[in-house]
Order: structure tokens, then C-alpha cells, then sequence
């Protein structure tokens, strides 16, 4: 056998149980070691396969790197809400763009306008007064107000709409 580095395989399986095939997988690549009634150590049972990996904005895949597609699908064999038997090869670039999100109270700046997507004020515009990073927490004014209203919001319940003019003209 050659060795090969490691590629990035996705597996389709049902949409919302992408976590529980995660840790079924899991069981069959590593095994507990017991002694005296008490859990030692973990051992790998299954040579060649490295993460598994559960991206939360992409639903129905699990990402699985391995030597190869054989390794796959031989520890995809069996496994309860995996859909497909093949396995497509994803490139490394394709994955990481998921991994590193940049929090959204980082690319907000005062002046920007932002839409309310969560919670009773949901749909509502407004131009950023404020920003309190350590509370990640953001203060706007609504657009369509008659009169300023700061409104006090976490920054998770915002999605930036406009970004403010920044220039020297």
C-alpha cells in the first residue's frame, strides 16, 4: 500500500442527524480501552482516517479526512442515516472557508446599517450608534423612526445590510 496524504471526503446523510453519524462513526474508528471495570484510554481501531468534521451552516453533509475513499466507505458501511454509499472528494479550501468565521460584531462599524433578524423587532433597519465588543453588543437607531431611539441589541441578532460610506469625500 502507498502512502498518500490524507484528502477531505463528504458524506451525504439525513439532514439534522449530521452529529449522531459523527459519533457513530467515531465509535467504529475508536475503541475505549477498560480495565478493572474503569475506562484507561482510547485506541484507534481503524488506521487512516483523521477528523470527522460537522459543519453547522451545511446541513446533510459530515466531512470525513482519510487516506482514501475505501477507508470511507468502509466506516460509512452500516451506518444508520448515511444516504449515499460513495463519497465525493471536497477540496481542503472548500472546508476551512467554514471553519473560521469571523464573529459578526467584527465586521460591523459605527455608521453601518444592519437589519434585526431575531426577536420581536425582527425586520426592523437601523444605523449603528454604538458597539460594545466585550458585550457583543451593538446600539441602533431605527431608520423608519420619527424621533432617535437607541436600541440596545446583541450583535448575533443583526446582519449587516449596508456598509457606511468610508472615504475621504
Amino acid at each position: 500500500m502507498s502512502q498518500t496524504s490524507p484528502r477531505y471526503f463528504a458524506v451525504k446523510v439525513t439532514v439534522g442527524q449530521e452529529r449522531n453519524v459523527a459519533r457513530i462513526i467515531e465509535s467504529k474508528i475508536v475503541r475505549e480501552v477498560i480495565q478493572d471495570g474503569k475506562i484507561v484510554g482510547r485506541e484507534i481501531a481503524v488506521e487512516g482516517v483523521y477528523a470527522i468534521i460537522t459543519l453547522p451552516n451545511i446541513k446533510g453533509y459530515i466531512f470525513i479526512e482519510a487516506d482514501s475513499k475505501e477507508k470511507v466507505s468502509l466506516i460509512t458501511q452500516a451506518v444508520r442515516h448515511v444516504k449515499s454509499r460513495s463519497a465525493l472528494v471536497v477540496k481542503k479550501e472548500e472546508i476551512m472557508q467554514h471553519l473560521v468565521e469571523k464573529p459578526i460584531i467584527e465586521t460591523i462599524s459605527i455608521g453601518d446599517m444592519v437589519e434585526i433578524v431575531a426577536g420581536p423587532l425582527r425586520g426592523i433597519y437601523g444605523r449603528v450608534v454604538r458597539i460594545d465588543k466585550p458585550k457583543n453588543e451593538l446600539t441602533i437607531e431605527p431608520a423608519d423612526a420619527a424621533f432617535p431611539l437607541p436600541i440596545s441589541i446583541s450583535a448575533d441578532q443583526v446582519r449587516l445590510a449596508q456598509q457606511a460610506s468610508r472615504g475621504g469625500s
